[in-house]
């Protein structure tokens, strides 16, 4: 196997393990993951020493990415200061450190292997595989009630989709990256018909054969399950973002077709009106409407988290530390009995835990990767990296948005899919319009000097 495709099965396979929320799921991963990125390395520094080159190969995109690249492993040596001098809770976060190791070594690796449109498709078709495998086997389990997780019976969230998640939640975060991702490569690949009748019949029927119709349906199903979720906020993010995004490409795109603006509103027809219906999303609007800060504890908790960064605003109570740091330092007004994990929201958990300096870090890297998912849809001619850079922009709105209420940060799958979606904002902006894999461009050059 070479090391793109191990790329790609650590990608697959990580939301299996449910979600590899469990440190041995996080540990394992993070160990190949090193090993995957001591591999590449090794075997650039191997060309570069064969081709005589003046500097390491890597590709456009990574040679762009410095300031990120130079922020998301400056994170990891932050918390290794957090762990030995400032943390409440130093093992906590150890096992912070390692999830962050896997996120970097993530990160680093989607910038150095991702350098053609091909690979580009891949691992897309990859990530909605796996979207699709959850979205299945959740939809299964509640259509059938047969109620199980990974390997076990579900003891919580019964009755709805979770896929081998443990929260549905966090399931409906996995549905919004990878449906960004999957609408992006439908727009990067846009459908086009022209000629005479005949012509354009026999293009629809080539349409109808394609993977273009096996992705729609994909998608489609991926709806379903999120849908089935009941996520509140899951099913807000991706509705919202879809629009907003959609809006940002019908302004930004240049030579934008009609079918772009059939295709954005045939998602938002054919996803609410029909799915929707079908599968229940008047029960979410119901989860809506029943929401208040008297049935809810997630605003005192944001706060009281809050509170907990304004105690240490420089240092945080150190990465990962907020499970065992909470119940102590929360105020009175939060009475459940329950544990809470996360702090239901990304940006309070994020600021308590690290501090200052390290969220500003990981707040300029989200930032500078929307930023060349706009560019790229503005000033890329090609309507393939534009399509990217539109997977971009609506997965970044859609966490962005969930994040206010939920923790799809603190979960590994998730994490590592988004940190894979910061990554290719670079490839988005950046790549060769018809750029192929270092291996072709390899063996043409072997070719010409023969």
């Amino acid at each position: 196997m070479n090391r793109w495709n191990a790329f790609l099965c650590i990608i697959f396979f990580l939301p299996l393990p449910e979600a590899s929320v469990h440190p041995l799921a996080w540990n394992l991963a993070s160990a190949l993951a090193f090993v995957l990125l001591g591999l590449e390395f090794r075997g650039r520094l191997a060309e570069q020493s064969l081709r005589s080159l003046p500097a390491l190969p890597v590709t456009p995109a990574f040679s762009h990415s410095t300031l990120p690249l130079v922020l998301i492993w400056c994170v990891q040596l932050w918390v290794v200061v957090q762990w030995a001098i400032t943390s409440l809770s130093p093992y906590d976060s150890l096992m912070s450190l390692s999830q962050g190791l896997l996120y970097a070594a993530v990160f680093t690796l989607a910038l150095l292997l991702v350098d053609s449109r091909q690979r580009v498709r891949q691992l897309v078709w990859v990530v909605v595989a796996a979207a699709a495998f959850q979205a299945l086997y959740g939809a299964f389990m509640v259509l059938t009630s047969l109620e199980y997780g990974f390997f076990a019976e579900k003891e919580h969230y019964r009755g709805v989709a979770t896929g081998t998640y443990v929260n549905r939640n966090s399931l409906a975060g996995l549905m919004e990256l990878s449906l960004a991702l999957g609408i992006g490569l439908l727009l990067a690949e846009p459908t086009r018909y022209f000629g005479s009748a005949r012509q354009r019949l026999r293009q629809l029927v080539e349409v109808l054969l394609s993977k273009k119709l096996i992705l729609r349906l994909l998608l489609a199903i991926m709806v379903i399950a999120l849908v089935l979720t009941r996520s509140r906020m899951g099913n807000t993010a991706f509705f919202a973002s879809l629009m907003v995004a959609g809006a940002l490409a019908l302004v930004l795109m240049r030579n934008k077709t009609t079918a772009t603006t059939v295709l954005l509103g045939s998602l938002l027809v054919i996803d609410i009106a029909i799915v929707g219906t079908f599968f229940g999303v008047d029960k979410v609007a119901e989860r809506l409407q029943q929401t208040s800060s008297q049935t809810e504890s997630r605003d005192e908790v944001t706060r009281d988290t809050f509170n907990i960064f304004l105690d240490n605003p420089i240092t945080g109570t150190g990465a990962g530390t907020f499970t065992h740091t909470f119940p102590a330092l929360k105020s009175s007004e939060v009475t459940s009995f329950g544990l809470y994990n996360n702090a239901h929201n990304d940006y309070a958990q994020f600021a308590s835990e690290f501090g200052t300096p390290a969220t500003i870090a990981l707040a300029a890297i989200v930032i500078w990767a929307f930023w060349n998912g706009i560019v790229a849809m503005r000033q890329r001619n090609s309507r393939f990296y534009q399509g990217v850079g539109f997977s971009v922009t609506m997965a970044i709105v859609a966490i962005g948005i969930h994040s206010t209420v939920d923790f799809n940060l603190q979960i590994p799958a998730n994490a590592s899919l988004f940190v894979v979606i910061l990554a290719l904002s670079a490839v988005a902006r950046w790549a060769p319009h018809n750029s192929t894999s270092g291996r072709m461009r390899r063996r043409t050059g072997r070719k010409a000097s023969a």
